[in-house]
């Protein structure tokens, strides 16, 4: 949690902004809500309602071990049946705003996921792959204004996360599927965090600090590791209905505790409850679209600077999000 409070000591600074910033919001301008990959980022006036739908393909390919990269034959040279090689995630996020007042916006985010996964098997190099889809852990919460003055908002996100998402996905064999495998944490998980934007005349900027922390064990006796996620963002209007914007992010998750006893960890990496943490550091570059009738629609993709893997994983690629948004 030291990362969370760092986050709202730069949030705060952030708030003593030079007076030349200063500036009334507008919410007009494409600019104002943040990159589409940052989630919560916004509040909305009494009685607004906002639908959103996001598109998020997420690729992982290669294997990696702290820093360093390890071929598939090396990993089953090392004892291993089966290792991972390629795992694509498709995520469809749907959202529902509703603001019953100017201090508060309710919140609710429902996925679906469909994830596939390769695998080689033995030295000849044999392949494999297991798929599962369904519907994630619903998200449900508010965000609370606690500043809003001259240009900058300052909001909490009061955020959890609900077990609706299956974590008991099987091949058609009939065996438990890795954890990377599963649509849900199995567990109630809390997400608090905390998001500052500021709005200049040529530019737009933000801050956002979040956590999941996982609430005890769920029924096949692990708990997914608690996650940070930290990351800051500029943008700039290059037309009336079109802005453009950086983002740079660093996310840091922790190993599982406890294990599913139906995987079994010396066949595979991918279902040893000891290789799940890690961290990685990315950047986005993306665009924001306003359109008439409250829609909207925005872009951004995403690469990996850097990535520290504790244990044997695949690493994670470049990924693309696309979004629309429509506000009444």
């Amino acid at each position: 949690m030291s990362a969370l409070n760092h986050s709202i000591k730069l949030a705060c600074a952030l708030l003593a902004t030079s007076p030349a910033f200063a500036h009334d919001w507008n919410s007009a301008r494409p600019d104002s809500h943040a990159p589409i990959s940052v989630m919560g980022e916004h509040t909305h006036n009494a009685g607004e309602f906002m639908l959103s739908y996001r598109n998020m393909p997420m690729n992982m390919s290669g294997l990696q071990d702290g820093t360093k990269t390890v071929s598939a034959q090396e990993a089953i040279n090392s004892g291993y049946t089966m290792v991972p090689t390629k795992m694509t995630m498709n995520m469809h996020m749907f959202g529902l705003m509703y603001a019953p007042s100017n201090q508060t916006t309710a919140m609710v985010m429902l996925p679906y996921l469909e994830k596939d996964m390769d695998m080689q098997m033995g030295m000849m190099g044999m392949t494999m792959s297991m798929d599962s889809k369904g519907a994630g852990d619903m998200k449900v919460g508010a965000l609370h204004n606690i500043f809003s003055e001259e240009g900058q908002r300052l909001h909490l996100n009061l955020m959890m996360s609900l077990p609706t998402g299956s974590i008991d996905e099987e091949n058609d064999s009939g065996a438990v599927l890795p954890y990377a495998m599963q649509l849900g944490s199995g567990t109630f998980d809390l997400l608090p965090g905390i998001t500052y934007t500021g709005q200049a005349e040529a530019f737009s900027y933000g801050a956002q600090a979040q956590a999941t922390i996982r609430m005890g064990g769920n029924d096949r006796d692990y708990t997914l590791g608690n996650r940070v996620k930290i990351q800051g963002w500029a943008q700039m209007p290059v037309h009336q209905r079109v802005s453009l914007s950086v983002r740079l992010a660093y996310e840091d998750w922790q190993k599982i505790d406890g294990e599913d006893a139906a995987l079994n960890p010396m066949m595979t990496p991918a279902a040893d409850a000891d290789l799940q943490g890690g961290n990685v550091l990315s950047a986005g570059a993306g665009m924001n679209l306003t359109l008439p009738a409250g829609n909207r629609l925005a872009i951004e993709y995403s690469k990996e600077l850097a990535q520290d893997l504790d244990g044997l994983q695949m690493a994670q690629d470049d990924s693309l999000t696309v979004a629309w948004q429509f506000s009444f």
